[in-house]
């Protein structure tokens, strides 16, 4: 039987208070006894555990602690502190299910929902065992775009179903569907298609099944587009066979004629048979149909191409086009066509056409063929009406895709469109619509020439139809994107001071508090974002503006207190994602700050508190990570949690630092200098990284190339103007330089 150490003592001491007068207080007459051992004594020895305690032993006895304080907490029904031991509890032993069990139910107990799913997801990874919790789980993780860990869930639900009954029942067609529409979206195509199949079995058969009226109908929802959805599937899989009797189930459920030759024409391709896929491919043509885009020609051209006749593909689409003009897909098809063999001044009326014939609503493919023909003919002044139409309907290059990018990125030609936009503002002002004018300012900011742009933003509020709000708006990001503090300012002092947007819109005060602060004004950024606050009351991201601009005005203790106040006022708010992400926010700011005062611990509590909402949270595991390795305690868990910020972002070189760092600090010198050259491999590593690679290399026995680190560290630190850390730098360049040479 095992006793603890206090048990051990508390024995020790009945036992020996049991014996005649060997607990005795002395008389204070008594002479002081003599230092010589008695023939009963044994000499005094330190105790050596036969197998000493690893860290990660450590970390599992703290854990136990941990269970056993929420054990506490929930007698005494201090729920929240209940649930925080459970949490750290399994944070300190990943293997304590028995802590992760505790914490799915209080959370929800609590309405921390979120808090709770997230625990859930990881209970469910580690111990599945109920089907539909499982179903759930992965049907909220496909609705947050975790498709691949959501697969895992539906793949453990679905064995555990199997196991559960002797033959398949209606929850696992369930199962089976929505995997299988998983893995399409997925492109996994084989497995879509093996879920599928295993669908329209049931569905076939669905007494067999146990699939009643309603499961039925959940499952087909839309027949058509299900069974078109299943032809698709294994269609990609290669099985063109399941892909046509499909694809003739949705026809049957409801007429397409279109969409049905289509099908038939790509069933015929799988099946290497492009001459009858050619000739169905003909009569869409023919029906002059268009609702299947450009899909169709480019069949046709994968069929033209089998049988070696692939030059006359054009031939073909021109003459189709000249009957079905109106047709959209075709004339795009046919203008790319064009456009890549080079025949530009074919390609150009087809885009411009389709620009004509939808103003409504133009097609912006039309907008960027054009910009591509008049990029390669470097026609600057196309160019600028083309950008200006897109522009003046969108606000901004960013729908233009990589068409604009490729001209804003030709200095050549983004000098001349700039050029092109200034002679005709200066010749004929009144022609040049608000489009232009506003394309050539964003031009002229991405060719840094800030004075040309503030003149086309200024000269686009004046144009007719000019939008002023989004155009104010718009040029004040720009400048403030671009570095342009003192400029942005102006510019969100003048949307302000116009009235662009309406009086109670906090919008201009909150970009114009942070351009104020990056401008280095804290004081009149304070007050601007005071002003946000003001007029958005209760909203925890203007609020916490305050506090980010006193920390990047690095008042400290004046950020603390915002901090804390923030926290104070809207931490008990759980049923909005944005109040949490805020609330996680300001607990990593306020980490921050207490490691720049040198408290640590309360540093650690910070992080600890973000990871006890935020189990996953990358920046906190390796923020904590990081400072326990810093601090050389638990090493093996600081470990693991930076391992996972890694596997999240492997291209984040201060997460290849923490883990470089750890490895340092376990004694794996190689594994550590691999881990921070990585991090240290960029244009201008930090300081500190190459600090951590030269203590690395030096322990290694490699002196000459810690030297050389640290002399690259101390050039970083001084181009920060660090002169404590040029100064410790120098220090150990001496040291390593006068200790003696590793043999």
């Amino acid at each position: 039987m095992h006793r603890n150490w206090k048990t051990c003592l508390l024995l020790g001491a009945l036992f020996l208070s049991g014996r005649s007068g060997a607990l005795a207080e002395p008389s204070p007459d008594a002479p002081a006894p003599a230092e010589q051992a008695t023939p009963l004594e044994d000499p005094v020895e330190s105790l050596h555990p036969v197998h000493p305690r690893s860290g990660r032993d450590t970390d599992r006895i703290r854990a136990l602690a941990l269970f056993a304080a929420g054990r506490v907490a929930e007698q005494k029904q201090d729920y929240p502190r209940a649930l925080r031991d459970y949490e750290r509890a399994f944070r300190f032993d990943p293997d304590a299910l028995a802590a992760l069990r505790e914490i799915v139910p209080l959370a929800f107990n609590l309405d921390r929902q979120a808090e709770a799913v997230r625990y859930a997801l990881i209970m469910a990874e580690h111990e599945p065992a109920d089907p539909v919790l499982l179903r759930r789980l992965a049907i909220y993780l496909t609705e947050e775009g975790e498709t691949e860990r959501a697969l895992k869930l539906y793949e453990k639900a679905l064995s555990l179903s199997l196991a559960a009954a002797e033959k398949p029942t209606a929850n696992v067609v369930l199962l089976w569907m929505e995997m299988g529409r998983l893995y399409f979206v997925a492109r996994q195509y084989d497995q879509a298609a093996h879920y599928f199949a295993e669908v329209s079995k049931a569905l076939d058969s669905p007494k067999e099944f146990g699939v009643e009226p309603d499961v039925q109908k959940a499952l087909l929802n839309k027949v058509e587009l299900t069974y078109q959805l299943f032809g698709e599937g294994f269609l990609e899989a290669g099985r063109p066979g399941d892909a046509l009797a499909a694809f003739e189930k949705s026809n049957a459920a409801k007429a397409d004629e279109a969409l049905h030759i289509y099908n038939l024409a790509r069933v015929d391709a799988r099946q290497h048979q492009p001459a009858q896929a050619l000739a169905k491919l003909e009569t869409y043509c023919e029906k002059h149909f268009s609702s299947q885009g450009t899909g169709p020609y480019q069949a046709m051209a994968d069929a033209l191409g089998e049988i070696g006749q692939q030059d006359g593909l054009t031939a073909r689409l021109e003459k189709f086009h000249a009957a079905d003009p109106d047709n959209v897909p075709l004339a795009y098809f046919l203008a790319q066509r064009y456009r890549q063999a080079g025949q530009l001044d074919k390609a150009e009326p087809i885009y411009s056409g389709l620009l004509e014939h939808r103003k409504e609503r133009p097609p912006l493919e039309a907008y960027q063929g054009l910009l591509e023909i008049y990029r390669q003919q470097k026609d600057a002044a196309k160019l600028l009406v083309t950008m200006g139409d897109a522009v003046g309907r969108t606000g901004t290059l960013a729908p233009l895709g990589d068409a604009g990018k490729a001209v804003v990125n030709d200095a050549e030609l983004s000098a001349a469109v700039v050029a092109a936009a200034r002679r005709q503002l200066e010749s004929e002002p009144d022609k040049v619509p608000y489009g232009q004018r506003l394309a050539a300012g964003f031009m002229a900011i991405e060719r840094k020439d800030f004075a040309a742009a503030n003149t086309f933003f200024d000269l686009a509020l004046k144009a007719e139809k000019a939008k002023p709000s989004e155009a104010l708006v718009a040029w004040g990001l720009e400048l403030f994107m671009a570095n342009q503090y003192a400029e942005a300012i102006k510019v969100f002092q003048r949307g302000l001071q116009e009235n662009v947007l309406p009086q109670n819109n906090p919008t201009l005060h909150f970009y114009l508090a942070g351009a104020l602060e990056m401008s280095g004004s804290t004081d009149e950024a304070i007050e601007a974002a005071r002003k946000a606050t003001e007029l958005q009351k209760d909203s925890p991201r203007f609020e916490s503006r305050i506090a980010w601009i006193q920390y990047h005005g690095k008042r400290h203790e004046a950020a603390r207190q915002s901090y804390l106040a923030l926290l104070e006022k809207f931490d008990k708010t759980y049923d909005s994602p944005e109040v949490r992400e805020v609330m996680r926010d300001a607990r990593l700011v306020l980490s921050n700050i207490c490691v720049l005062d040198g408290k640590m611990a309360e540093s650690e509590e910070w992080l600890e508190q973000v990871l006890d909402e935020f189990p996953e949270d990358t920046g906190a595991l390796n923020d904590l990570g990081y400072l326990w390795a810093d601090a050389g305690k638990h090493l093996q868990r600081a470990m693991q949690m930076i391992q996972v910020a890694v596997a999240h972002e492997p291209k984040n070189m201060a997460y290849r630092d923490s883990l470089g760092w750890v490895l340092f600090r376990l004694g794996r010198y190689p594994e550590a200098i691999a881990e921070l050259k990585v991090a240290a491999a960029v244009d201008e590593p930090d300081g500190l990284i190459l600090d951590h690679l030269a203590e690395a290399q030096l322990q290694a026995g490699d002196a000459p190339a810690a030297v050389e680190s640290w002399n690259r560290a101390a050039e970083s630190f001084e181009k920060h103007s660090d002169a404590e850390k040029v100064k410790q730098t120098r220090e150990k360049i001496a040291r390593a330089q006068t200790a003696p040479v590793a043999k």
